[in-house]
């Protein structure tokens, strides 16, 4: 599986052998990063493909020095099981 930053369309993306499998969709404005969306086809799910995809997106905002505002119930989930995360969750 390789992961994907799509940057111009505000996405990752997740593939398997060039198929994609998974897509998380945000928002992004000069302070704070907004994860609207995460997916994985259901065929592929229980395979912390997700998980891969919000952790991805927390490390993009942590790289610029972004605040995450984790809009999609997966993403709150993303953040109860890795509290070493939270620093970069917006107030």
């Amino acid at each position: 599986m390789e992961l994907i930053h799509v940057e111009d369309q505000g996405k990752w993306l997740a593939l398997n052998d060039e198929v994609q499998i998974g897509e998380l969709l945000y928002e992004r404005d000069e302070n704070t990063l907004t994860i609207t969306f995460t997916e994985v086809e259901p065929y592929y799910r229980g395979n912390k493909i997700a998980e891969e995809l919000v952790l991805a997106a927390i490390q993009l905002a942590r790289d610029n020095a972004l605040k995450v505002i984790p809009a999609c119930s997966f993403a709150v989930t993303v953040f109860e099981r890795y509290p070493d995360q939270r620093d970069v969750l917006a107030q």
